[in-house]
């Protein structure tokens, strides 16, 4: 975080309008991340310190049936004329879900309330104007940068051919986003970081659901159920700056699927950050009714219920929910505890989507720890890695920068990467690798898939 010594900004005005909210580029960042304010040709004209002014043009595209306004339009032009202005006081700090950013440097912004009462119709150009006083912008100031929550309500006020159309009072909440995950000490879970879960996992049944190949073929019927038309969604806007993306998550899904088929006779299945991976119930009777371990936080494992209790589950499937925080717990030591599960058995542990998001040093101990797990000699673990380029931004293909871009919009920033999953294998205690890329999997010479890797190791 960007703080002085008595919590006040670190970085200069001019510095931060230049780089993080000058109006052409918060115009170009929201039109990107709300699709409808690029629909209606809204646009942020001026910023100042604690201050937004907007447009929201008249258009058919933003009229109702007597050619003024839609009310509703006003309202959203409010939300982000005054989140605007609100987060020019947070300077230096990038917003998530906006600005290229992780949980450790940005900030969360949400629309607690909002109070709007419309004076006149709006007949013209909808100018919105957003100045927030000055002891309120020192107190958010002083609140924010000591690591303090910011509710604070602002008035945004709309005129209209010099008219008075529209006031508002609006309620934000701002709060470094690292504050949102649970600790230890704190447990209680931030309804914005469930959200943000519950996103991420239907984003991935979203991308199993709509990945679809004449070569390679995935039954998709549970996942695209799990992902929802939320998932879906989701899976589109990526698919949209990544085309690969589909073949990717396509020959993970079904490396996957290999992998734990050539197993002879297993027995367990462990899938680490299961999510709303639906593998337990599409590979059950293929596998021969093993056991499944799903390990997830607890606040995930929460939403994978709810969606499995709506899909009149196969109640014969073997299932068994862990909570888990792999930054903090120890595989091997909340499996051991379970009666059912015994590390002599033939077992496939599955680290999908995981690796990508944890240091060196961590994805090292988590490997570690499973391969002290894997005490049969058919038993393995399966895991994915992109190279080291796409986490330093230096791979050549400008999809794979937008698509890494995007993803750090969304807080999930990639941290590591290997050139070489057989060696980083080596490290984990896992002296027996075979690795391979999507474009060697696929056949395809594609540059882009030759960026993620598969790696199954064993003792």
């Amino acid at each position: 975080m960007l703080t002085s010594v008595d919590g006040t900004p670190a970085v200069s005005w001019e510095e931060d309008y230049e780089q993080r909210v000058n109006p052409e580029l918060m115009t170009e960042l929201l039109h990107n991340a709300i699709p409808v304010l690029k629909a209606v040709q809204w646009k942020v004209t001026s910023v100042t310190e604690g201050g937004c002014e907007s447009v929201l043009p008249l258009t058919k595209a933003s009229t109702n049936q007597h050619g003024t306004h839609q009310a509703a339009l006003i309202s959203l032009s409010a939300d982000y004329t005054g989140g605007l202005a609100l987060t020019t006081l947070l300077r230096g700090v990038p917003l998530a879900g906006i600005h290229r950013c992780n949980d450790e440097d940005s900030a969360s912004l949400w629309l607690a309330a909002m109070d709007v009462k419309y004076r006149n119709p709006s007949t013209g150009h909808l100018t919105a104007t957003c100045d927030i006083p000055a002891n309120i912008a020192r107190t958010v100031q002083q609140r924010y940068f000591n690591g303090k929550r910011v509710l604070v309500t602002l008035p945004v006020v709309f005129t209209s051919n010099g008219e008075l159309v529209a006031e508002a009072e609006m309620r934000y909440f701002a709060q470094p986003s690292i504050q949102l995950k649970p600790t230890k000490s704190n447990p209680r879970i931030s309804p914005i970081f469930k959200q943000k879960l519950k996103a991420s996992a239907r984003m991935i049944a979203g991308l199993r659901a709509s990945s679809e190949s004449k070569n390679i073929r995935v039954d998709q019927s549970h996942e695209r159920q799990a992902a929802g038309p939320h998932g879906e969604l989701l899976a589109n806007r990526l698919n949209g700056v990544l085309p690969q993306l589909k073949d990717m998550v396509l020959a993970r899904t079904r490396h996957i699927d290999e992998t734990l088929r050539s197993v002879e006779n297993i027995e367990q299945v462990v899938i680490l950050g299961v999510g709303l991976d639906m593998r337990p119930f599409r590979m059950n009777e293929e596998l021969g009714r093993p056991t499944f371990f799903e390990l997830d936080l607890p606040e995930m494992l929460e939403e994978r219920d709810r969606v499995i209790s709506e899909m009149k589950p196969d109640a014969s499937v073997n299932r068994h929910s862990m909570s888990a925080d792999f930054k903090v717990d120890k595989i091997s030591q909340l499996l051991l505890q379970n009666p059912e599960f015994d590390p002599k058995r033939p077992t496939a542990v599955v680290f999908e989507g995981c690796s990508m998001y944890f240091t060196r040093e961590e994805n090292q101990q988590i490997l570690s720890d499973i391969a002290s797990l894997l005490q049969h000699p058919d038993s393995l673990v399966w895991c994915d890695l992109v190279r080291e380029n796409v986490v330093e931004g230096t791979v050549p293909s400008p999809d794979i920068k937008k698509f890494t871009d995007g993803m750090e919009e969304l807080g999930e920033r990639f941290i590591f990467g290997s050139n070489s999953p057989t060696d980083f294998f080596l490290t984990c205690d896992l002296p027996q690798t075979k690795s391979t890329t999507v474009g060697e999997f696929l056949g395809s010479d594609d540059p882009v898939l030759a960026t993620y890797q598969f790696a199954v190791g064993s003792k």
